[in-house]
């Protein structure tokens, strides 16, 4: 997962902009964090699902493989004033905690980066308390959009491995010996441009990605919401939130 690209946000408004996204209010909803919550933020990036509950929590433990996002990370958590947020440089399949480590972990925008979904669920069960909840909130696709959207999200983003049917989210966590105890799901419209420049993509690749909307087939138009209005175009996907607690 080493070569995935992502920009953090440049500025604390960026971030606090970010923060208002809908996956991470969904997020936030299927956590209800505590005071008394130690908190994992699995393959955390710039720490912007630990950001959104730090103010409600004991801590938060920000981890990821890539070392530049968590000093951004770091950065932006010393402008917003969260000192109860640490950031830490780990192996996301051998994480460096003890076992019951966190009541609450979260893993966002994650899952179809993960070249081990099964082993990495596992994971982070083992690091999670008797008692506690792991939050997973995941893009999915169905049977229309499916080889669509993951083509596009493989040229956006090379680390993409796969955006799941719900049924085979599912599947990976029952394999991972975890069970849904709560589900959300939210449908987000965003703009091809911001979608592509949040993960860097290069002048030329975003024009191929351009051009392949536009021979998308109607239908996967359709299901996607695709709108073209003069330069610009936006789309639409479905997003899934699970609460995961120890089968």
């Amino acid at each position: 997962m080493r070569d995935r690209r992502h920009v953090a946000p440049a500025t604390k408004g960026d971030a606090v902009e970010e923060m208002r996204e809908a996956s991470l209010d969904l997020l936030v909803e299927l956590a209800r964090p505590t005071s008394h919550d130690t908190v994992l933020d699995y393959a955390a990036g710039a720490g912007i699902a630990g950001f959104a509950v730090a103010p409600d929590v004991r801590t938060v433990e920000a981890a990821d493989e890539l070392s530049d996002l968590l000093e951004e990370g770091r950065r932006l958590a010393g402008e917003l004033g969260l000192v109860n947020v640490a950031f830490s440089l780990v192996d996301l399949y051998a994480l460096p905690y003890d076992a019951d480590a966190f009541s609450l972990v979260l893993c966002r925008n994650a899952l179809h980066l993960l070249p081990e979904p099964v082993a990495a669920l596992a994971e982070l069960l083992r690091v999670t308390s008797a008692g506690g909840r792991l939050v997973l909130v995941d893009p999915v696709v169905d049977e229309l959009t499916d080889w669509a959207f993951n083509d596009l999200a493989r040229l956006r983003e090379p680390a993409h491995r796969r955006h799941y049917l719900e049924e085979q989210m599912d599947d990976l966590v029952t394999q991972a010996g975890l069970q849904v105890t709560q589900r959300r799901r939210l449908r987000r419209t965003i703009d091809l441009d911001y979608w592509l420049q949040a993960a860097a993509v290069p002048a030329a690749k975003a024009g191929l990605i351009r051009g392949r909307f536009k021979k998308l087939p109607v239908e996967v138009q359709a299901r996607m919401d695709v709108v073209f209005a003069d330069r610009l175009v936006s789309f639409s996907y479905d997003i899934v939130g699970l609460r995961l607690e120890r089968a």
